[in-house]
């Protein structure tokens, strides 16, 4: 008899306490898809272009090995 109701006590205790599904769900995803601050604007101006890279012999040298030990291992 005290585990029943001890049982209905928490179950009563629980509805009470907790609001419905819909407010839950509702509370939930409030908010969820929109930035918690502004987001700064950008200013494309002050973005310079990539100065080009020049490819030097070291590079070239790598490309070489690397496309000469792939045919190798590709061979066998």
């Amino acid at each position: 008899m005290k585990y029943i109701l001890f049982l209905s006590a928490m179950w009563g205790s629980g509805l009470l306490a907790n609001p419905s599904d819909e407010a839950l769900w509702k509370k939930s995803f409030d908010g969820m898809f929109e930035p918690p601050t502004a987001l700064p604007v950008i200013d494309s101006r002050a973005a310079e272009p990539m100065p080009p890279v020049p490819v030097d012999g070291g590079v070239v040298l790598l490309l070489a090995v690397g496309i000469a030990a792939a045919r190798k291992r590709l061979a066998r």
